[in-house]
């Protein structure tokens, strides 16, 4: 089965598993492809399903490969949610696959809590990612969630976040210093 992104073309939302046994089933061979092949995309620490098309169609499947930092080699996240998003939310500039010298543009979290399912099919429920993993995760579910990216050149420079003290409210609106919020994420 061969795989490829595609390019310059806004992902649009996979629908929701309904149940995950049979879409291990229905969908086996093509997820064991699917990794694979995000395993060979060295230039990627995430990739969506549904950025990629097999066979000449879209692969529609609600889930997405993770790179492991330690090991190097992908993981499958299969139903992605994130199920809180933690702290100051920042504007970021990001590489993307699918908008090959362009730079995605986003608000997002220091961190989010997620459930997912894992590549055997069992359910992991609060997992707390945090920093460049965080960025990942909102990345790639935004794909899976068909939400519309704000697509910029190369030479777009993101502002600086608002500096905080140590001492400060935080940002977020929690109440706590910041050293005892956001800082620690």
């Amino acid at each position: 089965m061969k795989f490829e992104v595609i390019p310059n073309e806004q992902t649009p939302r996979v629908p929701d598993i309904e149940d995950i046994e049979l879409f291990f089933i229905q969908n086996f061979k093509e997820l064991i492809a699917f990794k694979e092949y995000a395993e060979t995309r060295l230039d990627a620490a995430g990739l969506a399903a549904n950025q990629c098309s097999i066979g000449g169609y879209r692969f529609m499947a609600r889930v997405f490969a993770l790179r492991n930092k330690e090991k190097g080699n992908m993981r499958l996240i299969i139903d992605p949610q994130i199920i809180e998003y933690i702290g100051i939310k920042e504007l970021k500039c990001e590489g993307c696959l699918t908008w090959a010298n362009k730079r995605v543009v986003a608000e997002r979290s220091r961190a989010v809590r997620v459930k997912y399912y894992n590549e055997i099919g069992e359910p992991v429920i609060g997992e707390i990612y945090r920093g460049f993993d965080a960025q990942v995760w909102q990345h790639e579910v935004n794909h899976l969630n068909g939400v519309e990216e704000r697509i910029e050149d190369l030479t777009f420079v993101a502002p600086r976040p608002i500096e905080v003290g140590r001492n400060e409210p935080c940002s977020c609106g929690s109440g706590k210093k910041y050293k005892q919020c956001c800082l620690i994420l």
